[in-house]
């Protein structure tokens, strides 16, 4: 699977308790939140879709592919 973030994407790990970069994709006046969250954005910085949860690898993978694909369409 780290072959193919690293192929495919850039990696950004943010401590989301001590880390202002995780607050900036919270929805407005949110107070709470779950993590582990996997936030992807676009060069930009804006969001494209999340993953919420602690999932399996495989479950993971099949999710970042499908949010992948759905970006090349």
């Amino acid at each position: 699977m780290s072959a193919f973030i690293n192929e495919k994407l850039v990696p950004v790990k943010s401590n989301a308790g001590k880390s202002r970069l995780f607050w900036n994709y919270l929805p407005k006046g949110a107070t709470q939140f779950g993590v582990p969250q996997t936030i992807f954005t676009d060069a930009s910085g804006k969001e494209i879709d999340r993953i919420k949860g602690d999932l399996a690898p495989a479950q993971f993978l099949e999710r970042m592919q499908s949010i992948l694909s759905g970006l090349v369409s």
